[in-house]
């Protein structure tokens, strides 16, 4: 069954494939150059994720027991962002969401993200965890 650590080790080899951290910037940029964006007619209040430098819209949830991850923002980092929460949440069978994990710790984006992107890159996932975690389907 794939899980949430097997899905972090993944995109950690990702990383490590390549190397310094300007390319793995570039990477997460990719992701979310290719990431399909929520569609508009989703992008609802109770989507909206205020408090962040852009526009941002973040959905999760379980159906039929498979987390769906989704989002949008006009910014190039903030959705790269999304992006790399996507490849960590959507299609993962929920009952392979174990533990949490700490993926800004794990990635070391700390050391290469503002302090306010960090904390809400730590919001952003506590947010989809929490939804995916909910007894209820959370839109």
């Amino acid at each position: 069954m794939e899980t949430l650590e097997n899905r972090v080790a993944e995109i950690e080899a990702e990383f490590e494939l390549v190397g310094e951290w300007n390319d793995r910037y570039r990477l997460l940029v990719d992701w979310g150059i290719s990431l399909k964006a929520l569609p508009e007619a989703e992008r609802t209040e109770t989507c909206f994720v205020s408090g962040c430098s852009s526009p941002l819209w973040l959905k999760a949830g379980v159906n039929e027991g498979v987390c769906s991850v989704g989002g949008f923002s006009p910014g190039v980092l903030p959705n790269a962002l999304v992006a790399l929460l996507v490849r960590l949440y959507d299609g993962l069978p929920a009952e392979g969401l174990g533990p949490e994990i700490d993926l800004s710790e794990r990635l070391d984006l700390g050391r290469h993200l503002t302090p306010t992107r960090e904390l809400t890159f730590g919001r952003l996932q506590k947010l989809v965890a929490q939804a995916l975690r909910s007894p209820v389907v959370v839109s």
